[in-house]
């Protein structure tokens, strides 16, 4: 699954940056981020960040985009870290070491910390007062892993390929806990936003597989098509809808009682999906 760098920023809810509804994107030929008005559609200025541009995470008030330098590169290029920049000033600030290429960010709800899910199998913690670092966190996670945080902010949720599980990091403590066996290559996850159940997309396994946060137990898997891609979550909580290679549908799955409804077949091999708010 080919991870578009790109985030946005700016809430009516939130005392917001200078420069609401704006979408940063990552630009790998410029080595930068380009801020983009959703509303005019006016492209500003490029900002420099780095070679390499992935992953980008965006502060909930919007004032502080991370944005992951030397992606794909493995350490030929600047240097495995995390750059912020200022979407009031749209300056980068000085980079911050994570150790490993970065895959992925969580974002806890209340924007003090950035997690970010990095290549070696670890979670490194950016605290956002500081831009600092904090100790890694081993998790499995590895080269093709993805995470996801509780709405709580008190767990964060770490998938790895290789093993088949997912992993749980307590946010107070900064500990991995058990991991919870899942399906073959794991490749999308999604937490309800009543933070009851993480739903695993299993690519290898064309299934999803519930796992209650309550209790960390992983539920029946459920069947949805070949190459299960991604999934979103309806903002109620009733509803998953998990993308699928092959035949190209989009399979809708009641939360209520993890059975999956009628394919909709859109063609195609469908890869990514989000839902409005």
């Amino acid at each position: 699954m080919l991870l578009v760098p790109f985030a946005m920023a700016g809430s009516p809810a939130s005392a917001g940056p200078a420069h609401p509804a704006t979408a940063y994107v990552g630009n790998l030929s410029t080595d930068s981020v380009i801020p983009v008005n959703t509303v005019t559609g006016k492209v500003g200025q490029a900002i420099t960040v780095g070679e390499g541009t992935g992953p980008i995470a965006i502060t909930p008030d919007g004032r502080t985009a991370y944005v992951a330098v030397d992606f794909g590169c493995h350490g030929r290029c600047q240097g495995d870290t995390v750059v912020p920049v200022e979407t009031v000033t749209r300056k980068a600030g000085q980079a911050i070491s994570v150790g490993s290429y970065v895959v992925g960010f969580a974002v806890a709800p209340d924007g003090k910390v950035v997690y970010a899910d990095v290549g070696s199998g670890a979670v490194v913690p950016i605290r956002t007062a500081t831009n600092t670092a904090g100790k890694a966190i081993m998790a499995g996670g590895g080269q093709f892993s993805q995470i996801a945080i509780t709405p709580d902010g008190k767990t964060v949720y770490v998938t790895d390929p290789r093993l088949g599980t997912v992993t749980p990091i307590s946010t107070a403590t900064g500990t991995a806990g058990r991991p919870i066996k899942v399906g073959k290559d794991p490749s999308s996850i999604a937490i309800t936003p009543d933070g009851k159940t993480a739903y695993v997309v299993n690519r290898g396994s064309g299934t999803v597989t519930p796992v209650s946060t309550a209790t960390g137990t992983a539920g029946q898997a459920i069947t949805v098509g070949y190459k299960p891609s991604s999934i979103a979550i309806t903002p109620d909580s009733k509803t998953a809808y998990v993308a699928s290679w092959d035949p190209g549908t989009v399979t809708p799955i009641s939360t209520a009682t993890d059975d999956a409804r009628k394919p909709i077949t859109i063609g195609g091999n469908p890869d990514c999906i989000t839902i409005t708010p």
